[in-house]
Formats: C-alpha cells, structure tokens, sequence
C-alpha cells in the first residue's frame, strides 16, 4: 500500500495550498491512504469542523493532532465525536479524541496513531513506554503508522530506533522545519525526523516574519497572525509491503502559487 502524509498544515495558507496540490499529488502517486498532521488547521491553533471538512471532502482520509489539537474550546465536542480525528495517545484518557484509527480500503487496513515528545513539550506521559503497552495489547499485527509530535530530534531518532520493526513509518512533525534524514531503517521502519510544514514559508514557521523578528528584538509578545506568502506543500510518500515493512519513503518540497483570490 502506499501513504501520502503532509506535515502541519497550518491556517487556511496550508488548507488552500493542500487543496490545490492535492489532484495533481494523488495522480502522481496513487496513494492508498491520504493523512495530515491538522492541529493547526484553524489559523495556526487547533481544529474546526469548519477547516476540516473540505481536506474530507477533497480525499484526505485522516487527520493526527499534537500539543495544539485542542486549542479551540469551542470544537472540543467535535473532536470528542469525530473518529476521524487522532489524539495523541500519551495524552490523558479524559482528553478529547481517538488514540487509534483503523482506516480501511478494499483489502487492505492501517492503523494511524500519534504521540506527543516530553522534551520542551507540554506534559504528557512518556511515549515508549504508552507505545510498548499499545503494541502489547494488539490482538492481530496490523500496519501502522506514528505521527510523532515532538520537539526535540534526539528523542524523536530515539523513537525511530525503538520502533524500527514494530511499526510501518515514524513520521516526526511538530517543528514545521522538514529534514532531509528520510530512511527505511534496518528492520523496515520507514523514517524521518520532521515531514515539514504546509503553508507559508515565507514566514516563521507559519506567523508573519516581522511579528517573530519584533518579539526576539524586544521580548513583548505580540499577537500572532498567519503568513500567507511563499506557500510550500510538504510532505512524505511512503510504501508498505504485505508483510507490514516500508519499502520505500520519498520526500515532496513543492511550492505552491496561488492568486489572492484563492487565498
């Protein structure tokens, strides 16, 4: 089977921008399954129905979530009921969403999670730990694929290490910055440390440039506002054979030109 997955698709800059590569992507590559990283949907913060509905509507078959999935009170119900949506798994049973997703086609299944780093990251409970107890409790193998959302690059290499074998793909998000690390590990994990950002590049990791350069100059916070200049798409294909091992994994950096109109 083969796994289109775009990192952080931030604000409507990224939604309009994923929209309009997405026909061309999918005749490209045929991919089985279509997931985003979406827990910055909304403006840059958390996950609407109202932002999430036409990436559904278009072919994306899924969405997982980080630190930011739930930075909107008013679409917490939203998340709680729409399975389609996965939380981070080392989060608290009580926090709103799915931890685990089966998707299904024809004849083939996966199985999608996520899970937050620790390491300069808001609290949360330690992902190899909640990860071993997850694989443990599997009644049949199943491939699957990890978003894991996290900031630190040393933990989430760690995690590629500790799952090469048990997992289809690593996939890090979080830092909106993609890495040219891609690999299949040795026993056939695909991997890389960040799938990157898709929305404005000419920005700071999504926010207007000047309102970041105005803060590190002066330490005043100021209100963030979404770039809309420079969009990129990024994203990962990944193959995975019968046997649940990746094959192949290939990174996508294409820029994006959109009128204003379409903005």
């Amino acid at each position: 089977m083969r796994i289109l997955f775009f990192g952080d698709v931030y604000g409507k800059a990224g939604r309009q921008a994923l929209l309009s590569t997405l026909p061309g992507l999918k005749e490209q590559f045929r991919p089985d399954f279509i997931i985003a990283n979406g827990e910055n949907l909304a403006d840059g913060k958390g996950v609407t129905e109202k932002t999430l509905h036409p990436l559904l509507n278009h072919g994306v078959d899924a969405i997982t979530g980080g630190n930011h999935l739930w930075d909107r009170a008013e679409s917490l119900d939203y998340i709680a009921h729409k399975a389609l949506i996965v939380k981070p798994m080392n989060y608290p049973i009580q926090t709103p969403g799915n931890p685990f997703l089966i998707l299904a086609k024809a004849d083939i299944e996966l199985g999608i999670i996520c899970l937050c780093g620790q390491i300069y990251m808001p609290p949360c409970d330690n992902a190899f730990g909640v990860l071993e107890r997850f694989l443990n409790s599997l009644d049949a193998p199943i491939p699957i694929i990890l978003d894991f959302h996290a900031e630190s690059t040393s933990e989430k290499r760690a995690m590629g290490w500790f799952a090469d074998g048990k997992l289809a793909a690593v996939l890090g998000t979080h830092t909106h910055i993609q890495t040219a690390d891609e690999e299949i590990l040795p026993s056939g994990t695909a991997y890389i440390t960040d799938v990157g950002m898709t929305g404005s590049h000419d920005s700071v990791i999504g926010v207007r440039k000047q309102i970041i350069v105005d803060k590190m100059l002066s330490a005043i916070p100021n209100r963030y506002e979404s770039s809309d200049l420079g969009l990129q798409v990024n994203a990962v294909v990944v193959d995975i054979d019968i046997f649940g091992k990746a094959t192949k994994i290939s990174r996508i950096k294409q820029n994006v030109e959109l009128t204003q109109e379409e903005l």
